[in-house]
Order: C-alpha cells, then structure tokens, then sequence
C-alpha cells in the first residue's frame, strides 16, 4: 500500500478563524488514519498555529513531516514521489499540484447558496463608505462575487479530482453549479463525529439555580444570521417575558459587532473564541441552543447540543433538516417573529421534555452513520 500525504495544513487557522469545521473535520480523520497505523506522511504550515495534539501524534507515530512554508507542495511531492494527496479542506494551495492523484472533501458552497440578505450590512466589518456602497450596490457585488468565487472554484475543483463530500445536500449542490460532476460519483461520508465520550446519560439539566441561558455559536459571522435571533430574544426580554433566562454567545467578544442596539444588555454574555471542551460544556449546560443559521454544508453545532439532551431550534436551510431530521424545532430564519414563537414554545416544558429526547435519539442515529462513514471514508481514501 503506498503512502497517502495528508493535509494538515487545511486543518491550520484560515478565514474561518483558529478553529474551524473543515480544520476539525480533519484532525478526526487524522487521529483515526494512525489508530489504524496506515502509510501516511503530513505536509503543514509552520508559520501558523498548529495544534499540539497533533505534532505530538506524529512524533508518537513517527510519521514524515513536511513544512510548505519553507518547501514548495509540489516540491514535497515530486522529491518524495508520492502518487496520493488527500485533503480534508480544499484550499488554494492546491491549485497546481500536478503528477499526484488528488482526494478531496467538498465540505459545501456557501458563497454559491447564500441568499442576498441585507443584514449582512449590519455586521460591523467595514469602513463606513465602504459599507455604504456595497449596500446600494448589494446586487451587483452579490453577482460579481458569485462569478469571483465560480472562477475559484474551477480551480479548486479540477474534474481529475475524486471528490467527497458530506452530507447528500453537498453533493447536489456540487453537481447544480458544476455540471461536469454531473455525470461523476461524488462521495457522501458524513462529517465524523468529534466527541465520543461526553453524552447525555438521561439526567435531567438542573436549572434550579437561576441558571438557564439560550445559546448561540459563530457570533461574528453573518452567514449565522445570530443577530435576528439576538434582536428576538432581546424583544422577548423588553416584553417581560424570560425573566429567569440569560443568553451566552461565543464567537464575538462584545455586541459592537452588530449595528443593533441591544436593549437588555445584561442580558448577554458575550464570550469571543472558547477552547473545544469549554464550548461542550456550554452545549451541556444550556437550556437551549438556537441556530438561525442560512447556510450549512453539515452542521456540527446541532448534533453537538443534542448530545447532551439541549433541544435545539434551527434553520430549515441547506443540509440542516437532512442531518437533524425532526429532532428540532425549524424557524424561517428571516423572521425575528417566527424566531419568538419558537423560543417561547421551547419554553413549554412539555415540549422541552420531547424535543430533548428527540435531539438525543436522532445524536445516537447519526453518530452511528458518522462512526461507519468515518471507516468508508479512510478505506476508500487508501483503496
């Protein structure tokens, strides 16, 4: 069996932040190629954060280490003569590596599905006049940038590639706006599952102690659309209602990321960047998780909070409702209206008590298809 090189440096800090779905995605795969101590050497980038777990994994093994900071990828390639790449992230990097055959995970095409949605321009990310023309001229630049990324795209995604994806949804979503995969199989494997040992163990959540909070993850990123569901809950508040709750929000330090006055600002907690484990023990923790977000190529985040038994309330869109079935509450995620009714009917405890046991049923469903999709996954990356 010849030796596979491993990306690792899609797994590395890029646009997304430190930690990142494909970053994770890849470091699970990883972990499990050396558990079935599999040929395989690395290439990563030195000049990033890399993580520790995984530099001790590879001393562990003594698996080859190659740096693209130093060396050029086709370099790595050609001196050592590998004929297999796989990566986890399809990054620019890869655009002209030649004489290798190339296995990559599709994770989705966010800039493709994403909708023209107004309330991207009051996500603080921009020079006032800057801001300002690409408000008035939103349509344009929406276009632009969609003819900008497909061009991209084309690159990344070059029709020799074997392409995998996750999630059934990605996989049509390829094939709609690349019609050359039309007639090629592209790979479905669920994201594998991140956590195996932390799960619910039919314990009811004490909120006794005035202690319960509505979750919500990603908080600088528009795509996650938190601020219809901040301005939902903070209208709830302004109404009297949800007196014993509190919101925790992670991914954005402060509410100056918004261009939205919160009215019942002790009411938020935001927290910034959170390590992994401190994140699981917010899931753990929290009465419930919303996520309003508009576009999804698998979507950790719910699975995550159903593991602990927290209902979870979401989006209808993209591979959503294709990962967690019927075990959460949807919400048309442009209505901070339909957003309250949601909130408030998983405050009936009847429902919270359902909608908790269905989160958990569907976690142990889908961690199932993730533990066997991991295993095809790997075989079919080595076959």
């Amino acid at each position: 069996m010849s030796k596979v090189l491993f990306d690792l440096a899609s797994t590395q800090p890029n646009s997304n932040g430190k930690r990142h779905g494909g970053g994770i995605y890849g470091e699970v795969v990883f972990k499990r190629i050396v558990e079935k101590q599999l040929p395989i050497a690395v290439f990563y980038d030195s000049s990033k954060w890399f993580n520790p777990e995984m530099k001790k994994l590879i001393k562990e093994a003594g698996i080859d280490m190659y740096d693209i900071s130093t060396q050029s990828l086709q370099d790595i390639i050609d001196s050592n003569h590998f004929e297999l790449l796989y990566t986890p992230l399809v990054e620019d990097y890869l655009n002209n590596v030649r004489n290798c055959r190339v296995k990559a995970t599709v994770h989705g095409l966010r800039n493709f599905e994403l909708p023209l949605d107004w309330y991207r321009f009051k996500y603080q990310q921009e020079f006032k006049i800057k801001r300002f023309i690409r408000f008035i001229y939103r349509k344009w630049f929406h276009e632009n940038t969609l003819q900008e990324e497909k061009g991209n795209w084309e690159k990344r995604i070059k029709p020799e590639y074997d392409i995998i994806t996750v999630s059934n949804h990605s996989a049509y979503s390829i094939k709609t706006f690349f019609p050359r995969f039309r007639d090629k199989e592209v790979k479905v494997f669920y994201s594998p599952l991140q956590y195996e040992n932390d799960q619910f163990k039919g314990n009811a959540k004490d909120f006794s102690k005035g202690n319960k909070y509505f979750l919500l993850v990603s908080g600088n990123r528009w795509e996650k659309n938190n601020l219809r569901a901040i301005m939902a809950l903070d209208s709830l508040f302004s109404q009297g209602v949800l007196k014993d709750f509190n919101v925790v929000i992670t991914g954005a330090s402060s509410a100056t990321v918004y261009r939205y006055k919160i009215k019942n600002p002790n009411k938020f907690n935001f927290v910034g960047y959170v390590d992994d484990n401190v994140l699981r023990e917010l899931y753990r923790n929290a009465y419930c998780l919303v996520y309003p977000s508009l576009n999804e190529g698998f979507g950790y985040p719910p699975l995550e909070a159903m593991q602990f038994g927290t209902p979870v309330l979401a989006s209808p869109f993209a591979s959503i409702p294709e990962v967690c079935g019927d075990a959460v509450l949807y919400f048309n995620p442009f209505s901070t209206e339909e957003i309250k009714n949601r909130i408030l009917m998983i405050c009936d405890k009847e429902i919270y008590n359902v909608m908790s046991e269905r989160g958990v049923s569907r976690f142990d469903t889908i961690k199932n298809k993730q533990k066997k999709d991991l295993e095809k996954l790997i075989d079919y990356i080595f076959e």
